[in-house]
């Protein structure tokens, strides 16, 4: 094997070579202890560190995966053959040195003496191709300042100096001093490992010949032939496993010492189980994962696994990834990295009940929930689906069901609802999932009560993004429902089949006609002014808009308190409020339906009126007009409607559930904002919902943004428009 490396930057040696002025660079090198060597002779006949070769072990088979980083977005992307993966997967020429093993090997000196290394060889691009374990007692000077080297010695005394940019090191610096040697886990159970070692070489020199009798019998004034007399009788009656533990009895005087201890009275085996315990309890290794079952059962052997992994195989896969990182990888180029799989097992009952529930709730695709159970994806791309169930929509007799559920099923084709103070308008964008996913489930390093808190909030949050799921389907099937009827009425109108008196088109008939725009000239000249007034009196006689309003409130008011009602009763569901009557959406005007259904009745007349300005300013006919109104309403019909009923549900839903919470006698609120796609985290320059997070205000309070829910009816349209965040509430 040949030590060499080519044109590797030498940034770690430059600190050795006094380019490092830092005080803190040893000055000197430090040799090895002197029980090193004795220490890993120690680790192959002592059985109380058998934890460490479990620990190496199981570290040594752990996958992981190469990522490269796009520099403009951050995002990490997986490759799939790169020279550092075949690197990994094969990393010495002989048959012995598999990838596991060299591992397994590094993980072992680190556990037992603090410091594992690797030695590289290099291809022609400089690029590791080969790695060798270097033992940790080979190592007789580390690097100091003016002397960039491991200085090694072989087992056949061959001494070479290794650069130390061509050696990979793992250390666990030593608290007494990190400039120095290692400190491995292993080395503070010398006492326990040494005593362990002692008891057993006890027992198995007790148990071949210790040369000391257990007992001796005294037989003062006796003779020779007596005493063999007696011997002889004594082992004839009590010899053989038929004759042990009887009773004997002597005549004369007779004096019986004991002279040596069994393993009972000096609790041999008590001791040893004790050693075994406090090594165990040392590495934070569960005594099931060792193969000691005494006291276990299932649900004690998944606990066990899941401590093991989780506190501590994670932590040391983490320092190997990060010294990966920064030592191996930025030889084969910028902008990768690596990372380890999880390895923590995960619990299958739950993850088949979240998978379960989370499919049916309509939170998870398919494929999501099949990956939780362990399953392929769906074949053919048909996994990237949710689950909906419609239940409680009604519809008329001359309504097409099929057409209802395309409706309510159909994607939106993009669309926002934007606005400021309270006019309402409908512009291009990208429809949002309302993220109903729960918060981490990791609460390993969380207080019991805070673990409670957020479980807590969790299932509100569940429950309000449920209700609302539910309710948004019947708003919108029949806001649909409404659009159509009023496109085809807008329809009759600017084609003359529906109006008795006149054409609606005879007051822009001086300047528009039938085929073409009659007097361009003659529009131009009227101020704009003038031009919106004359365009606002040919959209408001289009069709009754007051009767339009009229409708659609109709319309509205029974889905209102349905949902005002779900709010309420969410709130007792879970808040387990009994004893306290549900309050009752008596006036309309307390969510302030009307104002907003003027604002929906104002966004289609604005949108007509936009139309009919441009196609006259642009010299085309009526019947271009007409197409192009009706086309646009068609349109944005779908993703109007789908934007009303969820703006409609959340308000009324969410003042249902203020209203329930006060009646109930509620002492605080507290603000949480909902994962989402888009957050509102003010990047737009629009509210910054994000900081809000967490933010708890006295019941009858604002919160800092004003409003005393989300989407109060009584906020701005630029605080509740778009808004999918919600309110948990204290009662203490």
């Amino acid at each position: 094997m040949a030590f060499l490396k080519f044109g590797r930057r030498h940034t770690v040696a430059d600190q050795y070579r006094g380019m490092n002025t830092s005080i803190m660079v040893p000055r000197y090198t430090t040799p090895p202890e002197r029980n090193t060597r004795d220490w890993f002779e120690a680790f192959g006949k002592n059985p109380r560190l058998a934890v460490v070769d479990r620990i190496a072990s199981d570290l040594s088979t752990c996958a992981g995966k190469l990522y490269r980083i796009d520099p403009d977005t951050g995002k990490e992307q997986e490759i799939t053959q790169h020279p550092f993966l075949d690197f990994m997967a094969h990393p010495n020429p002989l048959y012995e040195m598999t990838a596991a093993a060299c591992w397994r090997l590094l993980q072992i000196y680190l556990e037992l003496k603090g410091e594992g290394y690797f030695i590289y060889e290099f291809d022609s691009l400089g690029r590791p191709v080969e790695i060798w374990p270097l033992p940790t007692n080979w190592v007789q000077q580390t690097p100091y300042l003016g002397y960039p080297y491991y200085e090694i010695r072989t087992t056949g005394g061959l001494i070479r100096k290794i650069p130390v940019d061509d050696v990979f090191c793992m250390k666990d610096l030593n608290p007494l001093d990190p400039y120095k040697r290692g400190l491995g886990a292993a080395e503070a159970l010398a006492d326990e490992v040494e005593t362990d070692e002692y008891a057993a070489k006890f027992q198995k020199k007790f148990f071949y010949n210790d040369a000391t009798p257990a007992t001796l019998i005294s037989m003062p004034g006796s003779s020779k032939d007596q005493r063999e007399r007696f011997r002889a009788e004594w082992t004839e009656k009590f010899r053989g496993p038929f004759n042990s533990h009887g009773i004997a009895t002597i005549d004369g005087n007779v004096t019986v010492t004991k002279l040596a201890e069994n393993m009972r009275d000096m609790d041999m085996t008590e001791g040893r189980r004790f050693l075994r315990d406090a090594v165990l309890e040392h590495f934070g290794v569960p005594r099931e994962i060792m193969g000691i079952t005494e006291s276990s059962n299932r649900a004690t052997s998944e606990a066990a696994q899941y401590i093991y992994a989780q506190n501590v195989l994670m932590p040391r896969l983490g320092r190997r990834e990060e010294a990966i990182n920064t030592q191996i990888l930025p030889f084969f180029g910028e902008g990768l990295v690596w990372h380890f799989d999880d390895i923590v097992p995960r619990s299958q009952e739950f993850d088949k009940a979240k998978a379960i529930d989370g499919w049916n709730a309509g939170l998870f695709t398919k494929d999501e929930s099949r990956e939780l159970l362990g399953m392929e994806p769906a074949p053919d791309n048909t996994g990237k689906v949710y689950k909906i169930t419609l239940s409680d929509v009604f519809i008329g007799e001359k309504d097409d069901p099929a057409q209802a559920v395309y409706d309510l099923m159909a994607e939106p084709e993009g669309g926002e609802i934007t606005g400021s103070g309270t006019d309402l308008e409908i512009t291009d964008g990208t429809g949002d999932i309302g993220a109903a996913a729960g918060m981490s489930d990791d609460h390993q390093r969380e207080t019991k009560a805070a673990a409670e808190e957020k479980a807590r909030v969790q299932n509100i949050g569940n429950l309000l993004a449920a209700a609302q799921k539910a309710q948004r389907a019947k708003f919108e099937v029949a806001t649909m429902k409404y659009f159509r009827a009023q496109q085809d009425r807008i329809s009759g109108s600017l084609r003359g089949t529906e109006k008795a008196e006149g054409n609606v088109w005879d007051l822009l008939k001086p300047y528009i006609g039938q085929t073409q725009v009659e007097d361009a000239a003659a529009w131009a000249a009227l101020s704009e002014e003038e031009q919106k007034k004359l365009v606002a009196s040919f959209v408001g006689s289009l069709i009754d808009w007051p009767g339009e309003e009229k409708a659609l409130e109709e319309i509205f008011k029974p889905l209102w308190k349905q949902t005002y009602d779900a709010g309420t009763e969410l709130a007792q569901r879970a808040y387990n409020i009994r004893g306290i009557k549900r309050p009752e959406l008596l006036s309309h005007a307390k969510i302030r339906g009307g104002q907003r259904i003027r604002n929906v009745t104002q966004t289609t007349k604005h949108n007509i009126a936009r139309i009919v300005s441009n196609g006259i300013e642009a010299g085309i006919s009526r019947e271009q007009m007409t197409d192009e109104i009706l086309q646009e309403y068609e349109i944005q019909s779908k993703s109007r409607a789908r934007l009303i009923a969820d703006q409609e549900t959340i308000t009324t839903l969410e003042t249902g559930h203020y209203d329930m919470m006060r009646s109930s006698g509620a002492v605080t609120k507290t603000w949480h904002h909902r994962r989402q796609k888009n957050p509102r985290d003010g990047s737009d320059g629009g509210p910054n919902h994000v900081a809000m997070d967490g933010e708890t205000v006295p019941i009858d309070a604002r919160f800092s943004n004003g409003l005393r829910y989300p989407c109060d009816p009584e906020g701005p349209a630029r605080e509740t428009i778009k808004c999918r965040c919600y309110v948990t509430y204290n009662q203490q």
